[in-house]
């Protein structure tokens, strides 16, 4: 004779379903948000190369200047020359001259996710 109080416990229940939904969904959400943040940190990164790329074309184009027109050179250089990256802007700040050196800081400026970024490269040239 079957036992007609006896459940049967094939399956599982509504209350074990959501929970293992609820598990999955925490575990999603944080995996995609590391995934965010790594494709953030990537896009900053490119930029930066691309920004440090822009500084070293910029100091080669001095460099193959003679050491008597680097000063001119400097200050007719357009600003914004570069468009690789958002609003890219060129500056010198604060060159340095003597008789035999000069000294030269290249910054680029550009906007990334509505905040301005820098970066430079600073070197010396000697007559």
């Amino acid at each position: 004779m079957k036992n007609s109080s006896k459940i049967d416990s094939r399956g599982f229940s509504l209350v074990e379903l959501v929970f293992g939904v609820a598990i999955l969904l925490i575990v999603a959400i944080g995996g995609l948000g590391s995934f965010i943040n790594c494709m953030l940190l990537n896009r900053s990164n490119r930029d930066t190369g691309i920004a440090a790329t822009d500084a070293q074309y910029v100091l080669e184009q001095i460099k193959a200047q003679g050491f008597s027109d680097i000063s001119s050179y400097i200050s007719g250089y357009p600003a914004d020359q570069f468009t690789n990256l958002p609003g890219e802007v060129v500056s010198f700040p604060n060159p340095s001259y003597t008789s035999t050196l000069a000294t030269i800081t290249v910054q680029i400026t550009w906007n990334e996710r509505n905040a301005a970024r820098n970066f430079s490269l600073t070197t010396r040239f000697a007559e």
